[in-house]
């Protein structure tokens, strides 16, 4: 349960019981964990780690021990009632112990993790357990505390299923967390696994837990198509046939079913098919180059031609007084299609399985990216088709033109802009683009009125700022239909592996620009997309640790740098004055040109990078190239910018309308241009004129992390910010650590909490 990855402060109570310890080092070494582990089998079976500690001895219970006949008691109902070992039981032995608890939330999972442990000393004790802890999918309800007075008041000494259930909600958690100052925790989750072992005369039960919200990734199956209740299969659409598609009269509808066909087989279902209906989803304007019959007019007007007569950008179509013809058999609009995202979405979201009541929270089966913001630049665009269409109003503009000339044109414009975003027929008013209208100002896309942050419930989420230019809506970009197909028939592919494909896939064909994650959000009630790369603007004042000294908590610490092959290239590269092709900014401090130094390296400054020969005095310089060279090197040229560029029709236009009657590029889009190059080229020129950036911006995370281990303690979220004084002076100048992962361990009666933070640059 987090606000990642949204920046927030550590929470005020948080704050105050770690400064308590600082003040008073000693109280921690007065402290006792305990633990309660509750299984909603049944009547319900609760263990607890300590029963005979005066605050915990559990109603009923009148031995540990046991007697001659059976052994101790195994726990109590959840109404308080004793619950004892089945036969086969021995005698004298204790009762069941939970041996260690691990509770595990990390940057890279849907929801929280568990793990416990419990050894039971006899054959008896381990079947009656194995009914309440091993049995798959069954609800778990871990606890667990320091022995003080502040966390018996999260503590009920009875349970009940609404109890229990309303701590799916992180609302109800943290107000415990809160209550108890930070010295109470629960967990609530379903078994997804666990195993036995023997040893000697003990057995030991561990068990695997999964988070609730985590449930939609099980039932929701990649390329499994829909089935009724018993199992059976539903009846599916085959096809829309052509006389189907011919005689409708909707354009947005037409379009649609020319898209469900192209579907995989197991998503051509009747809930897909039933999406016609929505007016929103049939919209012309999510579905670019489905229709055969239009992609054939705009490539009659090419195929074979001339550019003579055919306007292109509204610039002269002649080069040194000839027309320039294109090469025979070309055809400008190629196969590919495009989807929008959004609309995908809807698609893939279309199973039996509505969601599921935890208490009184809706999980719903569904994955969010209504509210998905990601990182942009004035003029972004795609480098592939094959994967990405990205529809901004201020691209860059390439000239097929220009390139129709004998000396290799400049790949690109750098101030012509082309418009390149998309016309939403349902609602002229707000096109399809991306970068998005308008700024998020506070977690809101004003614009577009949409709630783009839930405001925390202790009010420690730093509100989104972005300025127009600098963010994106995921489901206003357009990913290419085949492409999503092949990854959607892959067998055996879970929701979350299908998704993370066609995201990572996306995100290759903008640069490596975004960082993709599916997680809970901050209620637990959705599963979400969000794109880590995407912080807010703004001066940041994290809480600071001390890392040694009489101020330390720290039991341990360490600071880890871990940098990726890919990124070792393009720093390796940078040393050697090489410009190596990367989205993220190298690793540098505000001083200097590295993190912590910018003078040479004695060593790399003797290894020589391969340049140009060098010229002959006596040299003889070539003869200028003849007029067929000339007229050879035009049609290279032309030929090398087909390549590159994806053009497409415009989606609001059917095959009747007069394609090429005045300017051809009011009739078709540029989807792509296929140079990375030119990329990095204007996404470096809108990073040095700092266009529409903020005095104060976060980097995105870095792979440097600093890790640490306190006493245990509640409160800590992924998403807290924090500095730890005594590391290096560039990372408290430079920029401060967000918590990726907090992990609570309870073993032997001494609660543990690991922090996992990661650094990210303030500039």
């Amino acid at each position: 349960m987090s606000s990642f990855p949204n920046l927030s402060n550590i929470s005020k109570y948080v704050r105050t019981a770690l400064q308590n310890r600082i003040k008073k080092p000693e109280s921690v070494s007065q402290l006792n964990a305990w633990v309660r582990v509750s299984s909603g089998v049944g009547a319900g079976l609760v263990l607890l780690s300590n029963p005979d500690f005066k605050l915990f001895r559990a109603a009923g219970e009148a031995s540990i021990y046991g007697d001659g006949k059976a052994s101790g008691t195994l726990g109590t109902t959840w109404g308080g009632g004793a619950i004892y070992a089945e036969a086969n039981d021995s005698g004298y032995r204790p009762k069941p112990n939970i041996t260690s608890i691990e509770i595990d939330e990390g940057a890279g999972t849907l929801s929280r993790k568990a793990s416990f442990t419990i050894t039971c000393y006899t054959k008896g004790q381990l079947d009656t357990l194995c009914e309440y802890f091993l049995e798959p999918g069954y609800t778990i309800f871990l606890e667990w505390g320091w022995n003080v007075p502040e966390s018996l008041k999260s503590y009920s000494t009875t349970l009940n299923a609404t109890t229990v259930a309303n701590f799916q909600s992180f609302k109800t958690v943290n107000e415990a967390r809160a209550a108890s100052r930070g010295t109470y925790d629960n967990y609530l989750g379903f078994i997804t696994g666990g195993g036995l072992a023997s040893s000697g005369d003990t057995y030991e039960i561990t068990v695997k837990c999964t988070g609730f919200t985590e449930l939609p990734a099980y039932f929701m199956g990649a390329d499994n198509s829909e089935t009724n209740k018993d199992g059976t299969p539903k009846i599916t659409e085959k096809e829309y046939s052509t006389a189907q598609i011919s005689g409708e009269t909707d354009l947005g509808k037409k379009r649609f079913m020319m898209a469900f066909n192209r579907l995989p087989s197991n998503r051509r279902t009747t809930r897909v098919a039933s999406l016609i209906t929505n007016t929103a989803i049939a919209s012309p304007s999510n579905f670019i180059n489905v229709d055969e019959s239009v992609k054939a007019k705009v490539n009659e007007l090419t195929t074979g031609t001339t550019l003579l007569g055919i306007t292109l950008n509204n610039e002269e179509q002649q080069t040194d007084g000839a027309p320039v013809e294109f090469p025979a058999g070309t055809e400008i609009i190629k196969d590919e299609a495009f989807i929008r995202f959004g609309t995908l979405m809807e698609i893939l979201n279309q199973i039996g399985i509505e969601g599921f009541k935890i208490g009184d929270k809706i999980v719903k089966t569904r994955i969010n990216t209504k509210t998905t913001a990601c990182c942009a630049f004035q003029k972004i665009f795609s480098t592939d088709k094959g994967k990405l269409f990205i529809p901004n109003k201020t691209a860059p503009k390439f000239s097929i033109a220009k390139a129709a000339s004998s000396e290799p044109p400049p790949a690109q414009d750098t101030t012509e802009t082309e418009d390149c975003s998309i016309l939403n027929v349902r609602d002229t008013g707000k096109p399809f683009m991306f970068p998005a209208a308008g700024n998020i100002e506070n977690g809101v896309a004003v614009s577009y009125g949409i709630i783009l942050q839930n405001k925390s419930v202790d009010g420690s989420i730093i509100g989104l700022k972005k300025s127009q230019g600098q963010w994106g809506l995921l489901d206003d970009l357009y990913v290419n239909l085949d492409f999503a197909k092949g990854v959607m028939e892959t067998k055996n592919f879970t929701m979350r592996n299908a998704l993370y494909q066609i995201l990572n896939g996306m995100s290759s064909a903008a640069g490596g620009l975004w960082d993709f994650q599916i997680m809970s959000d901050e209620d637990d009630t959705e599963l979400r997309v969000v794109d880590l790369n995407l912080t807010p603007t703004g001066p940041q004042e994290p809480f600071t640790f001390t890392l040694a000294g009489y101020e330390s908590i720290f039991i341990d610490a360490s600071l880890d740098m871990d940098i990726s092959g890919a990124k070792m290239n393009q720093i390796i590269g940078n040393r050697l004055g090489q410009s190596i092709n990367g989205s993220q900014k190298d690793v540098k401090s505000k001083d200097t040109k590295g993190l912590f130094t910018d003078k040479e390296d004695q060593v790399l400054k003797t290894i020589k990078t391969r340049g140009e020969p060098p010229v002959s005095k006596n040299a003889t310089l070539p003869e200028g190239p003849t007029d067929d060279e000339l007229e050879e090197a035009k049609i290279k040229n032309l030929q090398l910018m087909l390549d590159k560029t994806g053009l497409m029709p415009k989606p609001q236009f059917d095959d009747k309308h007069s394609f090429g009657a005045g300017d051809l590029k009011d009739d078709v889009i540029t989807v792509s241009f296929n140079d990375q190059a030119v990329f990095e080229f204007f996404k470096n020129q809108n990073d040095e004129s700092g266009e529409g950036k903020a005095a104060a911006e976060v980097g995105p995370i870095m792979p440097i992390k600093f890790t640490f281990t306190i006493h245990g303690i509640s409160g800590i979220k992924r998403g807290d910010k924090f500095k730890v004084l005594g590391l290096p002076k560039n990372y408290e100048q430079t920029g401060f650590f967000q918590v990726t992962a907090v992990k609570h361990t309870i073993t032997d009666m001494l609660w543990k909490t690991d922090i996992e933070g990661s650094f990210r640059q303030s500039r």
